[in-house]
């Protein structure tokens, strides 16, 4: 758990951590509670610790159903061999999926608009980048208000 809670103490707030454990995505804690209702999964309990997974497999179809419901995932995966590793495997947080920045086919709603904007300030300056994702639409429909 030690691990886990390191993970979890670099993410975003209010991010929900997919921690890869085997076959499956671990979700612990606070995380387990929100995210069970919303993916139609079991909350459990191990050690008073509740608890909830899915199969790595299906990722994405749970990834979207949190997205729909306005969530943030950071998915947090073994970056190491576990048969190679002596002792706990390396895990880090490999994406952070957002309802604005999800860019998976399998996630996106076809006829839906999937808009994207980006701030860099530098100075007194801060320029405005928007990006319009839409697939088979007349993207010069999309132009910028400035």
């Amino acid at each position: 758990m030690r691990q886990y809670r390191r993970v979890k103490s670099g993410l975003p707030a209010g991010a929900i951590l997919f921690f890869r454990l085997g076959d499956f995505y671990e979700m612990f804690f606070e995380d387990a509670r929100q995210a069970a209702p919303i993916l139609d999964i079991a909350l459990t309990r191990r050690n008073q610790v509740p608890m909830c997974g899915v199969p790595v497999h299906a990722v994405d179809s749970y990834l979207a159903k949190l997205i729909r419901a306005g969530r943030k995932v950071a998915v947090c995966d073994q970056v190491e061999d576990p048969s190679e590793s002596k002792g706990i495997v390396r895990r880090e947080v490999t994406r952070v999926v957002t309802p604005g920045t999800v860019t998976e086919d399998s996630i996106l709603e076809s006829g839906r608009h999937n808009f994207l904007a980006g701030i860099c300030r530098a100075g007194d300056a801060a320029p405005l980048t928007a990006m319009a994702a839409a697939e088979n639409d007349d993207q010069s429909k999309y132009k910028a208000p400035y």
